[in-house]
């Protein structure tokens, strides 16, 4: 029974760590763009910010139902990368109690 536990919680750090990862690269790019270091690109990078799109905004969405901007200023983003960490830190700590 605790091999499966470990293994569900290691799927479910995984997906927060990848999921960590591309809000991470969301928030560089739109800064990059945002500042003209980096241009819109070709198609490949049109779909891979389109990609990134899909897969984040839902949960901007839902987390700008309690958090309003800050003078215009969107924290949503920021506030989604601290939760993941918190996440992350849990499920390390949980990890770390199955071990002994």
């Amino acid at each position: 029974m605790e091999i499966i536990l470990e293994t569900l919680l290691w799927i479910i750090k995984c997906v927060v760590e990848i999921y960590f990862i591309l809000n991470i690269v969301n928030v560089a790019l739109y800064w990059c763009m945002h500042f003209n270091i980096i241009g819109q690109g070709g198609t490949e990078f049109k779909k891979f910010l389109s990609f990134l799109h899909k897969i984040t905004e839902p949960v901007y969405a839902k987390l700008r139902e309690y958090i309003k901007p800050i003078q215009g200023f969107d924290i949503s983003p920021y506030a989604l990368i601290i939760a993941l960490m918190v996440v992350q830190h849990i499920l390390e700590q949980t990890c770390r109690a199955l071990h002994g």
